[in-house]
């Protein structure tokens, strides 16, 4: 496994309102109808539940992350199911103090060596942009 950990992110919110927002995936659907329906199509095939998102993604089909791990106020790990190789997302929480909170994400993915050179770059932007997701999310 390989392991690219994205640039971490400080969010001016305490660390027990960040670990609330990605700890629970299902009140993410109730934003996602607020959209302006112009906008819906940008996010289109994409699902909350309460500990999973689906998604269609091109060249594989349905794919879904489900939260298999919560330690509180600490980390969120989720699985990819229905992905060819093994791969998980995971956000690492730090109180940086009483009302801001650093979020590290990390991939942990399953690659064969010989493809590390071809697509460790796209993985590793993967991952920061990853952080940058829940810099637009609590703004």
């Amino acid at each position: 496994m390989s392991v690219y950990s994205g640039k971490p992110v400080t969010l001016q919110r305490p660390i027990s309102e960040i670990y609330a927002k990605v700890s629970d995936l299902g009140q993410y659907k109730s934003m996602v109808e607020s959209i302006p329906e112009e906008h819906r199509d940008k996010i289109a095939g994409v699902e909350f539940r309460d500990d999973c998102v689906k998604m269609d993604a091109p060249g594989v089909g349905e794919l879904a992350f489900k939260i298999i791990e919560r330690v509180p106020e600490k980390k969120v790990v989720l699985n990819a199911e229905g992905c060819p190789i093994p791969l998980k997302l995971m956000l690492d929480l730090v109180a940086t103090g009483d009302t801001s909170t650093s979020i590290t994400p990390r991939i942990d993915i399953q690659i064969p060596a010989m493809l590390k050179p071809f697509i460790g770059n796209k993985i590793q932007q993967a991952a920061d942009q990853f952080g940058q997701v829940f810099t637009s999310l609590f703004a």
